[in-house]
């Protein structure tokens, strides 16, 4: 039994119609329509399951049968579409490839289960995260998460998922599989004394992943969740250094054991490079993963009351436009980031813009990639007071 539309992804609420998903590192499954009854076979209960951990019964299921394709951390947040529709789960491994049929023979107990109505603010929503201590949460009132699931490639498992209420309005899943990833190094000013870095790990959508502090010796040393593919910058700020941003992938874990950064002093007249904000391709508009760094600049700039900057914008080649034309461009996009800077507080006085057009790309066309040309789309500082 299951409702289908083009506009939603297909549920099914049976075991044996378990819709399949191949988890690779991120995965968003949904908008779904809503399910609509526990399908042909009752498969939950706590008689069947032996469990103060299972459904009272099954209302509105939806089953999910997930088969692990990389090793590492699994993460999932379920998103009800409408808030107070209260969707609990149960999480099985499936030992034997007749897994539906052995859940009604053998009793099998769930690995994680969340059967509790979550705090209203939360809109519903539910799942397994990296903070929760709980593998399993009872009826009542409880905690929204359970912890996280240690998987391997080549395992399967089957989620099932079951809204208490009718008239439901659907739910997306978001997955994630992560591996643990130790940044360790030290951070220093050009002048190779330690300094005391404020340390922030964000993803591409610009999400603060973790933040962290360096000892007064300047080193740091923590652990972080990463995804495979999954582009993320490291964020170094010092109140009186200009900062900097470093952009990492899982693939360089081995270079992530001994970073050694250093963040130049403030000093009139020099031109730094932030090294992540860049901007959408033909346009004047950042992408979001620059915003931490943009962030970063406002509060230098806060801190300092007497730092006057530039903003030098740059593109990555001219397509049809002229000289005029390129120049008006990339003065537009340094705007871009003046104006988010005025809107948090800073003086626009204290702001300068400028266009460098396609005169000083960092790799020159055709030969520069993907990513070489994103990085030509940039913004760099010019220190004129301080």
């Amino acid at each position: 039994m299951f409702s289908q539309t083009k506009k939603f992804d297909t549920v099914f609420c049976d075991c044996n119609k378990a819709r399949v998903i191949n988890l690779n590192g991120k995965t968003t499954i949904g908008k779904t329509m809503a399910p609509k009854g526990s399908g042909e076979v009752k498969e939950i209960s706590p008689r069947k399951q032996k469990t103060n951990f299972a459904f009272e019964k099954e209302h509105n299921s939806a089953w999910y049968k997930l088969i692990i394709n990389v090793t590492g951390e699994l993460t999932m947040h379920i998103l009800p579409s409408k808030a107070d529709d209260d969707y609990d789960f149960m999480l099985f491994k499936a030992a034997k490839n007749n897994f539906c049929d052995s859940l009604q023979s053998y009793k099998i107990n769930p690995i994680r289960a969340c059967i509790s109505r979550d705090k209203e603010e939360l809109n519903g929503k539910t799942g397994l995260n990296f903070k929760s201590t709980n593998e399993f949460v009872n009826q009542g009132i409880g905690p929204a998460y359970c912890k996280s699931l240690t998987v391997k490639k080549g395992e399967i498992y089957y989620l099932v998922l079951d809204n208490v209420y009718e008239k439901g309005d659907g739910h997306t899943i978001e997955f994630e599989i992560s591996q643990s990833v130790l940044f360790k190094g030290t951070v220093k000013d050009d002048n190779n004394k330690a300094i005391k870095t404020e340390i922030a790990l964000t993803n591409q959508k610009g999400d603060t992943v973790s933040l962290e502090k360096t000892t007064d010796d300047g080193r740091f040393n923590f652990t972080a969740h990463l995804i495979k593919n999954q582009p993320y910058n490291l964020n170094f700020y010092n109140d009186s250094s200009f900062s900097f941003t470093k952009s990492i992938t899982l693939a360089d874990t081995t270079q992530l054991k001994i970073l050694k950064t250093v963040l130049p002093k403030l000093k009139k007249g020099n031109k730094y490079s932030i090294g992540s904000i860049n901007f959408v391709s033909g346009s004047v508009q950042y992408l979001p993963r620059a915003v931490p760094s943009m962030f970063n600049l406002y509060k230098l700039l806060k801190k300092n009351p007497n730092l006057k900057i530039q903003i030098i914008g740059h593109s990555n080649g001219r397509d049809m436009m002229d000289e005029k034309g390129i120049i008006a461009f990339t003065k537009a996009r340094a705007t871009s980031i003046k104006n988010y800077l005025t809107i948090q507080g800073i003086d626009e006085n204290r702001i300068e813009i400028n266009g460098k057009g396609d005169h000083e790309m960092l790799f020159k066309l055709p030969k520069a990639n993907e990513n070489e040309q994103e990085q030509n789309r940039r913004v760099e500082i010019l220190v004129l007071e301080y």
